[in-house]
Parts: structure tokens; sequence; C-alpha cells
């Protein structure tokens, strides 16, 4: 996907500076697309089965972190990691924002108690999967230009 020859970042390259913000945003939209795509295809089936949907969950990170470090063309896992994030950012935002419109119309009483197991374990999924690809990228890429030598 990329053309552009891999630069080894210096020292003066900061992380924001590493980021393909463009490779994150498309990777991304990658995964949001492939997660709700086989969350709704799989609904009826899986809707109970909360192993199956993190199996979903991975994979739809993993592809979304691959397509980042492609685009990127180098440092894959920081791809899959800042994809990562605003993936959990945004999906903690929605989140809330739910929560608080329960919490307003009904009181607080509705919502149940916080699963902190539950939303660590769901973050590292998300982490996990996007690295796992952005490495996979990397390791592509450098398998590609051993072979071009």
């Amino acid at each position: 996907m990329s053309d552009q020859p891999r630069s080894v970042p210096s020292q003066e390259d900061n992380l924001v500076s590493v980021i393909s913000w463009k490779g994150v945003a498309i990777g991304s939209l990658v995964a949001l697309g492939l997660s709700m795509t086989l969350g709704r295809l799989t609904a009826p089936v899986l809707q109970t089965n909360l192993g199956a949907q993190a199996a979903m969950l991975f994979a739809s990170m993993f592809v979304g972190g691959l397509v980042a470090g492609k685009i990127a063309g180098r440092m894959g896992v920081i791809q899959g990691v800042a994809m990562a994030v605003i993936f959990i950012l945004i999906g903690a935002s929605v989140k809330a924002y739910v929560e608080i419109d329960l919490a307003t119309q009904f009181g607080p009483q509705v919502l149940g108690p916080m699963d902190m197991g539950g939303l660590i374990l769901g973050d590292l999924i998300h982490l996990i999967g996007a690295c796992t690809g952005g490495w996979l990228a990397d390791s592509l890429a450098a398998r590609s230009e051993r072979a071009a030598r």
C-alpha cells in the first residue's frame, strides 16, 4: 500500500510525528465497520456468547491495526496503539453518554455496579488486537524489503 521508503526514526522524532493520522483514521474506520458488520450478522446467533463477541472484536481490531500499519509504512505497532486508544476513547464516550441519559431519565439506581474486570479485559482486547495487526504490517514490510535485496 505504501510506496514510500521506510524511514528510521531519529532522535528528534516525537510520538506525534511518528503517528500517521491518516493511517490511524482509516484503520479505525475499517475496524469500526468490520466490527459493526460482524456484530449485526452474528447478533442472533452469538447474542450471549461473550467469547465469540470478543473474538470478533479482536479480529476487527487486528485488521484495523494491519491497515493502519500498512498505510503508515513504518512503526505499525505504534499505529495500532494509537488506533486502539482512539477506539477505546470513542467507545467509552458513547457508553458514558448512554449511561448519563439512563441515569437522568430513571435515576442512578438503573445503573448496575461498574465491572472493572470486564472494562480492563475489553481494553486489552482492543490494544492487543490492534498491536498485533500493526506488528504484522511491520513484519510483512520487513520481509518484502529483505526479499527485494
